[in-house]
């Protein structure tokens, strides 16, 4: 039985649990970062207590690339959020020098 699977075209590829769209790194960031409960993590998820082990599982099984795959979404958020700024600078500053509002 495979319960956490692989798929390029659903959340970037991340391993996730089968038959939907929750990561390992969803289930790992709310029960191991956050410190919740697991039971009101399947809850809301809508997901077995045997699945959500099965995540923390895997998790665990594969630590150390799954910490680097982690390494570079942060990174990426952050790039992407760098640029965000960037572009809402701009947009103020060219809204400025024509006397009107970037919106």
């Amino acid at each position: 039985m495979t319960v956490i699977v692989h798929d390029d075209d659903i959340r970037s590829g991340d391993p996730r649990i089968q038959g939907t769209r929750i990561t390992v790194f969803d289930v790992k960031q709310r029960v191991i970062d956050n410190g919740e409960d697991p039971h009101i993590v399947a809850g809301e998820y809508d997901i077995s207590m045997t699945n959500l082990f099965y995540a923390l599982a895997y998790y665990y099984e594969h630590r150390a690339a799954l910490s680097e795959r982690e390494r570079e979404i942060d990174v990426a958020r952050r790039e992407g959020k760098q640029q965000t700024w960037e572009i809402l600078e701009r947009a103020e500053n060219g809204a400025a020098e024509t006397g009107g509002r970037a919106d």
